[in-house]
């Protein structure tokens, strides 16, 4: 046997063997690059995974991040759902009762100010000229503040006025002034005259190095139980919300002051084409589900899940001029898509409706992440945000009277009975799939829009007994990337 044929040889056996091979991180990983170049993406997720296990069991977490980053990009991910009338026994288990959490459904918020669109006659009313363009109106906005501020009194009454929960983003240059003294006590007392709810993110996202209270866990912690302390005995209309960045991993839990003294986690995160303005670093196909997944498997069991920040970018200055319309608008379908189907711990959204490009209050001028300067984009986050699902009030007390559809994971065996409103999450290495919804391997529809993948079936046309449900998606040169199938009952 060659040295050519013994290698191959033993790539095909590498190929077919369980994750508990003893193959080392660079095995994996060559096997993989070498799929990607062979156009075997699945395989590629697959190995790139196996590496990420790897690096994780050994302590790496940052080499086991880019690994898994990877798989999410090669990676296919198909799951069938049905839309349902709400059942409350079958939703309330995804409550935990923290202070203003719903039922069931997630929040939905924006923060406004730097949109100079939205301005009307009034200051306050940009949350409904935004709710005109959307179609519903917000749970939440949204706002920045410097710990040495006095509380917005003005701007939270309005908000409150309208039913809209206020959220303030509060930023202490130096925690070792953060005392509980006369003005965080006063602070406290102006904020329990507003009424609540009131949302608080207090000194967030001290994971990065970029925040002055970055450093000193012990520190940060100490800080954030005296301000929780003060809050709860003089304003307890407040939520506090402990807010991470996605990244960097590997500090967050360091910085976890305690279920006793949080009672939302929040993460932030952006869907951007190039990582830190690098055309080198393009990344424009990583999914926002994947910045999600860390922090959602840390804490959602115990606490409700907040998205305190998202945008999607449509123009950036690395590709000065190009707009990136349909990016952005397959970006929030994903999310959107995703959040009810796979991520219902997440009970609140905040869009972050900024032009970082031409504001003058960002510091990172690289991206515009306004969703109202273009009408295509506008309109493919109106639909993506459009299902009940996304809440327009928020709820003072744990009796919601309203409950939004209930999306439910088709099981092998579920029985259909009338008109059943089918869904989909679909995830390829293409941005903009086509997908096909089969019964019995013949299509019913072919959907190249992003978003739920939604078809209608009447069952009624059909004969009762077993069926066959598949879902398949395509890529753009029409090859099968992934396919899911499994057996369903129609019944009269």
């Amino acid at each position: 046997m060659t040295l050519l044929r013994f290698t191959l040889s033993l790539l095909a056996l590498l190929a077919v063997l369980p994750p508990v091979f003893s193959a080392d991180a660079a095995t994996y990983r060559r096997l993989a690059d070498q799929a990607v170049a062979r156009g075997e993406y699945t395989a590629a997720a697959d190995y790139y995974r196996r590496e990420a296990e790897i690096y994780r069991a050994i302590g790496d977490l940052d080499a086991a991040k880019v690994e898994t980053m990877k798989a999410e990009r090669w990676g296919v991910e198909l799951d069938m759902y049905v839309d349902l009338p709400p059942v409350r026994e079958e939703v309330v288990p995804l409550y935990s009762g923290a202070k203003y959490e719903p039922v069931y459904g997630c929040y939905l918020g924006a923060c406004l100010e730097y949109d100079d669109r939205l301005r009307g006659g009034e200051e306050g009313s940009r949350d409904e000229a935004f709710a005109a363009l959307l179609g519903k109106s917000l749970a939440v906005v949204y706002n920045y503040g410097r710990y040495s501020d006095a509380f917005p009194s003005r701007w939270a009454r309005d908000l409150r006025s309208r039913g809209i929960a206020p959220q303030i983003a509060w930023e202490p240059d130096d925690l070792r002034r953060v005392e509980n003294d006369s003005y965080l006590q006063e602070w406290a007392r102006q904020a329990a005259a507003c009424g609540g709810p009131i949302f608080l993110r207090f000194a967030g996202e001290m994971n990065g190095d970029w925040v002055p209270y970055h450093g000193s866990p012990e520190l940060y912690k100490a800080k954030f139980r005296l301000v929780h302390d003060v809050l709860e005995r003089l304003a307890p209309n407040v939520a506090m919300i402990w807010c991470v960045n996605h990244i960097p991993e590997r500090p967050i839990e360091q910085y976890y002051p305690g279920d006793g003294y949080v009672d939302w986690v929040g993460v932030n995160f952006y869907s951007v084409y190039y990582h830190d303005n690098n055309r080198n670093r393009l990344c424009s196909w990583e999914p926002p589900t994947a910045f999600l997944k860390y922090v959602y498997a840390k804490y959602a069991a115990r606490k409700p899940i907040a998205i305190c920040e998202y945008g999607a970018t449509h123009r950036d200055t690395v590709d000065k001029g190009v707009e990136k319309e349909d990016f952005a608008v397959a970006k929030y379908h994903q999310l959107f898509a995703a959040l009810p189907r796979m991520f219902r711990r997440v009970k609140m959204v905040d869009l972050f409706n900024c032009n970082n490009i031409d504001s003058q209050y960002s510091g990172r001028p690289y991206n515009n992440y306004c969703v109202t300067d273009s009408r295509r984009v506008l309109e493919g986050f109106r639909t993506a945000v459009a299902p009940d699902y996304f809440l327009s009030q928020p709820v003072t007390g744990g009796d919601q009277r309203f409950l939004p559809t209930h999306v439910k994971e088709l099981t092998p065996g579920a029985v259909l009975r009338g008109t059943v409103s089918l869904t989909a999450w679909v995830k390829t290495w293409e941005l903009r799939p086509t997908v096909v919804w089969k019964l019995d391997g013949r299509p019913m529809v072919t959907l190249t829009a992003p978003g739920v993948y939604r078809h209608d079936l009447d069952t009624t046309t059909l004969a009762p007994g077993e069926h066959t449900l598949a879902l398949v998606a395509l890529d753009s040169q029409g090859r099968e990337a992934g396919r899911k199938a499994l057996s369903v009952r129609v019944a009269r």
